[in-house]
This record gives structure tokens, sequence and C-alpha cells, in this order.
């Protein structure tokens, strides 16, 4: 379940981010928040592809 949250979370970032809607705090650049949400996507997948390597 903590997968599909990061990876939901990870959409909603980049596309804040990309749209410029949203930015980083400090540094008002949408393109580093982009890429935070790149990395929850990525966390996301890993974690739920190690939960369904467990299961087997």
């Amino acid at each position: 379940m903590r997968g599909i949250v990061n990876i939901v979370f990870g959409v909603i970032l980049v596309a804040g981010g990309l749209s410029g809607k949203l930015v980083l705090r400090g540094t008002h650049n949408g393109l580093a928040l982009a890429a935070i949400g790149a990395v929850l996507i990525a966390l996301g997948i890993y974690r739920i592809v190690k939960a369904r390597s467990a299961q087997k």
C-alpha cells in the first residue's frame, strides 16, 4: 500500500513542479520538486516489486 501512496504523491509533485504551480520551499524551483517526485515514484515502484517478490 505504501508503494502506491508514494507513486500517487510522486506524480502529484512531478505534475505540480513541471507546471510551475508548486515549487520546492527555499529554492522556488519547480524542477527540483519534480525531481523529488521522480524519486518518490521510483521508491514506490521498488516497494511494490519487493513486496511481490516476497510473496512468491
